[in-house]
């Protein structure tokens, strides 16, 4: 098969991430939050929402990801006519995750997708039960270099006209292309 690319191609060398692999974890897991002692006790529950969620990983082992997602948990809930407001830490943790093609070294890439699907007052009011919905997409990550067939994009048009004010030489150097293309020339490889 024969390929007839444009004149101005030529092969460049460019570092990107290649994902090797990747995998999902779904779970939902449940949370007791305890009411403390000076709250009153827990009747209703209004609402439940996730914040400040914070998600690693690390590559332990050939295959092998530990995971630990770290968020809060923001419970508005009702005492007999009274809204009351209670945060509680949680975390969700996943040892040993087997994803075939991660070796130690590579970056480990956590995509979080946490939401607080259905909360209950037990005990008596005296703890509130959260289920939570995890939804984690996994990717084991590696810088490589490959060698394309490439030609650099035209540049892009000014976002808007914006009067030279001092620095003329800066909006010359602009005018003229010199910060395109965004970096500067690679050398020509002879083959």
């Amino acid at each position: 098969m024969k390929c007839d690319y444009e004149p101005d191609f030529q092969r460049e060398v460019i570092y990107v991430n290649k994902v090797y692999n990747e995998c999902a974890i779904v779970d939902c897991p449940t949370y007791r939050i305890p009411i403390p002692p000076s709250y009153p006790l827990a009747v209703n529950i209004v609402s439940c929402t996730i914040s400040d969620v914070v998600a690693e990983a690390v590559i332990v082992a050939a295959g092998e990801m530990d995971v630990v997602v770290n968020f809060v948990m923001n419970v508005e809930y009702d005492s007999n006519g009274m809204t009351q407001f209670i945060q509680q830490t949680a975390q969700y943790r996943r040892r040993g995750v087997r994803l075939e093609g991660a070796l130690p070294g590579m970056s480990a890439v956590v995509l979080p997708l946490i939401r607080c699907l259905n909360c209950r007052a037990v005990d008596s009011g005296t703890v509130i039960e959260c289920d939570v919905g995890i939804y984690l997409v996994l990717k084991a990550v590696a810088l490589v270099q490959l060698e394309v067939l490439a030609r650099f994009a035209p540049e892009p048009p000014e976002c808007e006209q914006v009067s030279p004010i001092g620095c003329a030489e800066w909006f010359e150097l602009a005018e003229s292309g010199a910060f395109w293309p965004p970096f500067p020339p690679q050398p020509t490889v002879q083959r």
